[in-house]
Order: structure tokens, then sequence, then C-alpha cells
């Protein structure tokens, strides 16, 4: 098979797909229609069997009702007492013409009257029957004698005959003083059974008694008598076991039928009706069908065979182009100027697969140069959630991205650790004017003021060195104001807004708002407060602002800054291109503590500072 060509290969798959499908569908359709078939065949034999179950036991409760209402008006009871008391025979003969009467009106075959003795005192029939007959149904009453029942006497009869009683009780006082025996004309019964409309020419209906005999006449067997055929069938079993119930099984032929069996519902009978349809019979159709198929199998097996040999040649020759394509890309190099064919086939989803994987060789080349030239946000997607070369590709991206991000905070840790230490020196330079020179002055100045005073060069002195002193401190505050080390960033920027005052005309407008009670950190306030002195400074040197607002809330999570001026302000290209070093100071120091600061401005309306920083 590895050695055969491609043609060769899809013509015998083809073929021997093509018939493995037709004979599992013909197979398929077979069972599914044979199964539908017979059930539907059943479902007729269980509504005929339904029927004439419904039929037989109506037709046993008219005639019981029937004899009940007789016996209600004492027919039977006078009877029996015109026969005891030996009547007239002009009286006997009218009431025999009754009797006969009622057996027509009734459809009665016979009516026998007994005594308690079983001596037969009135017949419509000559025969006499056995005493033993009379004994077993004296028997089988014995438990309930009061009370009217049909009896199936059958098994007790001599020549085999169905014999189907009604004992009715003549009754004196609550006690039995004799016995009508009223017997069935079984042949109405017989002629509901035999309507065999919807059942075909093999359909039958019966009735089974306890012995395991047939009470109804047999199709198959018309001139038996019914009670000389044993019916041990799985169906009649059932139906004795409570069970009813339909499928296919042996009957009583040992013929294979569709059956439906169920008892019939009367507290004196013990029997059961089936309804039967051979096999053979209800699957004539299928069998034709069956034929059918087989033809039909073969007839389409060649055009499979045909058509096979004419799609091979189809699809072998765009196969060929594809491989030639592939070959191609193997070598590394994207193939040009070669058409493949627009289908909805699989060759064509070959195609559009390998057009689709030429355009992501072209992108993921272009994808390579955006990330060497530094462009990381370039936009690149997958073949596929498994597009390995792709994934590779946005792996290497987010490496040099990480690399990058690393270089950015690194840079910025540098640049914090500078601040830091800017911090630090102007602490010390701070303590240093404090401590030093700031106690030197005021040591000079008290030995000034020791001196004799009253002299002008003495008062100019002291004036110079208060105001050395005061401008000690103005330098000591702006490198570092102690009170936001002593009191926080409320009181240090109160200070440098009275400091600002004191040297400009503008007049400053500061709130400090607490959203919440906490402690900030040194780097935060220190942060804000830098971005304050320079941005006030720029104001009062740059801006020729007469009104300047000071506004900072502190939030639960973050410092929000506001600065604002009615200065001259600036333009957007001033702003980009003549970013000043304060500026820029202002927005680095927001981005060191991953905050962001907004300078907005233009010319004649004043500038506006707006900071963001979290609170960690």
């Amino acid at each position: 098979m590895r050695n055969l060509k491609i043609f060769a290969k899809l013509t015998l798959s083809h073929s021997v797909l093509g018939l493995f499908i037709i004979i599992t569908l013909s197979i398929t359709f077979y069972i599914v229609l044979r199964n539908t078939l017979i059930q539907r065949s059943l479902d007729q034999l269980s509504s005929i069997n339904i029927l004439k179950k419904d039929l037989v036991e109506s037709y046993f409760f008219r005639s019981q009702q029937n004899l009940e209402a007789l016996q209600l008006e004492d027919k039977f009871s006078r009877i029996y007492s015109d026969r005891v008391r030996l009547s007239t025979t002009d009286q006997m003969s009218q009431d025999l013409a009754d009797i006969e009467n009622l057996c027509k009106l009734y459809n009665f075959k016979n009516l026998h009257v007994f005594d308690t003795q079983h001596r037969q005192l009135f017949s419509t029939d000559r025969e006499m029957y056995p005493e033993g007959l009379l004994k077993e149904i004296d028997s089988a009453v014995s438990i309930s004698p009061n009370r009217l029942r049909i009896i199936d006497a059958t098994s007790y009869s001599p020549n085999k005959q169905v014999l189907l009683f009604y004992y009715v009780p003549i009754l004196e006082n609550a006690d039995v003083v004799g016995i009508v025996l009223v017997q069935e004309n079984f042949e109405k019964v017989e002629k509901i059974l035999r309507e065999t409309t919807g059942m075909g020419s093999s359909g039958e209906s019966y009735i089974v008694g306890h012995d395991y005999t047939m009470r109804s006449s047999s199709r198959f067997f018309p001139d038996s008598l019914p009670s000389r055929i044993s019916v041990r069938t799985d169906a009649v079993k059932s139906a004795f076991q409570q069970l009813p119930g339909q499928s296919i099984l042996k009957d009583y032929r040992d013929v294979s039928v569709l059956s439906v069996y169920r008892n019939i519902e009367n507290r004196d009978l013990q029997w059961v009706i089936v309804s039967e349809m051979d096999e053979s019979e209800a699957m004539q159709p299928i069998i034709q069908l069956r034929n059918y198929f087989a033809v039909i199998t073969l007839v389409i097996l060649l055009l499979t065979i045909f058509t096979t040999y004419l799609l091979s040649n189809i699809i072998v020759r765009p196969v060929l182009a594809l491989k030639e394509i592939i070959v191609t890309l193997s070598k590394g190099m994207i193939p040009e100027g070669r058409t493949l064919r627009n289908s909805t086939d699989e060759i064509g989803e070959m195609a559009l697969a390998i057009r689709q994987l030429t355009q992501g060789l072209e992108r993921k080349t272009l994808f390579a140069r955006e990330i060497g030239s530094g462009n990381f946000d370039a936009p690149f997607t997958t073949l596929s959630g498994e597009d390995e070369l792709g994934l590779s590709l946005i792996g290497m991206r987010d490496e040099l991205r990480r690399f990058q991000e690393m270089e950015v905070r690194s840079a910025r840790a540098r640049a914090a650790a500078l601040v830091e230490g800017q911090e630090n020196e102007r602490r010390r330079i701070t303590k240093e004017l404090h401590d030093g020179v700031g106690q030197m002055l005021m040591a000079l100045r008290m030995q000034v003021d020791m001196l004799q005073s009253g002299n002008a060069w003495s008062e100019q002195i002291k004036s110079q060195i208060d105001e050395t002193i005061a401008e000690v401190k103005r330098i000591s505050y702006h490198v570092m104001p102690q009170a936001i080390v002593d009191f926080g960033l409320e009181a240090a920027l109160n200070g440098l807004c009275d400091m600002v005052r004191k040297y400009s005309s503008a007049t400053i407008d500061f709130r400090y708002i607490h959203e919440t009670e906490h402690y900030l950190d040194f780097e935060i306030s220190i942060a804000v407060f830098r971005i304050a002195q320079e941005g006030l400074n720029n104001m009062v040197k740059y801006a020729e602002a007469s009104t300047v607002n000071l506004y900072v809330i502190d939030k639960a999570d973050e410092v929000y800054f506001v600065l604002e001026d009615n200065g001259k302000g600036f333009s957007k290209d001033e702003m980009v291109n003549n970013l000043g070093s304060g500026l820029r100071n202002i927005q680095e120091r927001a981005t060191l503590l991953n905050g962001t600061a907004e300078i907005h401005s233009a010319p004649g309306i004043g500038t506006t500072i707006e900071v963001h920083i979290p609170i960690q």
C-alpha cells in the first residue's frame, strides 16, 4: 500500500469506503425499517387484542347482569317452585315456553334446573350431564354458594367440548334451595374472535383456559376441538403470570409469530386472550425492500467506482502543484508568482493554508524587524495557538521589553538615589547652616550687643547681621524645611507660601484638605514640597501672576496636588520644545513615585500643574 501512487490510493480507498458506506447504510435502513414495521404491526395487533378483550368482557358482563335481573324478579324461583309442586301439564308447558323465550332473548344455549341433591328438575336440553360434573361444579362454588358466577366446565366435559355455565342459586330466606345452570352460547364469543380484519391471512385471536388448552376455535385447525389443542407458549405463560406484553416468539404451531397477549379480567374465569400474526407475512414488505436494496447497492457501487476514478484525476493535479510550493517553503524561501486555485474543498483549504503560512512568514519577518528597531508595541498575531515561531518571537519581544523596563527601573532607581542623595546633602547643609553659620552669626550679634550701643555704625552692623541671619534662614528653608520633619507637609507648605508672600506681590490661596488621617511618608512629603517649591518659583519668576491657588487633597490612596495661576502662560509648542528644567523636575519627581504630573497652559490664560502621587 505504501508503494502505490496517490491516484491508485485514492481510487482504491474511495471505492472501499463507498462500498462500506453503502452496505452500512443499507443494513441500517433495513434494520430501522424492519424494527419500525414490527413495532407498527405489534401496535396494530395490540389494538385488536384490546378491542377483542373488551368485547368479550363486555359480553360476559351483560350476560351476568341479565341473569342477576332475572334472579331479582324471582323468575327462577317460580320455575323451581312449580317443578317442586309438580304443576299441571299446561302450567309446565307455559313455563317451558317462557324459559325457551328467555334463552332466545338473552342468547343462552340451554337452561337446567337442579335441586340441592343434583336432581335435574327441568332442562331445555335432553342431554343429561354426568353426576360427577355437577359435583365438581358444586365443589367450585362451595366457598360462596349464594353468589352468581360463571364456570368454565370444559375440563369436565366427557367429549372435550367447550362448556361454559352461569351458576345461579335459587334462594329462599338466604338459603340455597336449588340451582340453575345456564349454558352460554359460546358461538357469540367465537364470532368476536373470528373477526380478522387488519390481521392479514395468518392473523388470529384465540382464548386459552387455565389448563393451557384452547377455548376458541383455531384458524389453522378448524376441524379440531379447541380443548384438544394444547397451548403452552411463552405468551400464554407470561399472561397467566399477570405480565401482558408483545413480542416475537413461537406459537402453538411452533411458528415464529408477532404475538400480543393479556388476561381477560373476570374473577371467575382464568383465561387469556392472544392475538398473533405470522412473522413471515408481517416481514413480506421488508423482504421485498431488502432485494431492492441489494440491486441499488450494486448500481451505486459501480457509479462510485467510476466517479472515484474521475475525482482522483481532478484531485491529483492540484496536489502536485502544492507539492512544488511546499518544497520551495522547505528551503526557507517565500514562493512568489505561483497561483493556487480558490475552492472550498480540501485542496482549496490546503492552498489557503499555504497562503496563510506565506503571509505569516512575511508578518513575522516584519515583526522581527520592528523588534530589532525597538518598537515593542508593533501589532502581531500568531497563526494559531500552537504557532511556535510566532510564540517565540512574542517571547523574545517580551524579554526585550522586560530588559528595557528593567533598564528604565534601574535608571529610575539611580535617579531616586540621586534625589535622595541631594535631599540628604541638603539636610546636611541645612544642619551646617543652622548649627554652624547660624550659631556664629548669633554669637556675633550678641557680641555687638555688648558693645556700646547708640552709635550709627553699631546699629548698622546689627541690622546687617539680622539680614544675614534672615537670609541664612531663608536659604536653609529652601534647602530643607525643618517644618516638614517636625510638623509635616501641611506646615511646610504653609511656611513656603508665607515666605513667597514676603518676597512677591502675588496673592496665594493655600488649602490643605485631609480626607483621612494617616502619616505621609517623608519621601512623598518632600516630593510634593519640592514640586510646590518649583512651581511657585516659576510662577513668581516667569509667569508674572497676581493670583496663585495651591490646593492639596490628602486622600486614603493618593495625594492630589493642584497649583494654578493667572499668569501669562505659554503655548503647547513652547512647552514641548522649550520645557525648562523646573517643569522637567516636576514631572520626574512625580514619575519616581509612580505618579503623574500634567501641565496645562495657554497664552494669556495661565498655567495649571496637576499632580497625582499614589500612596502605597
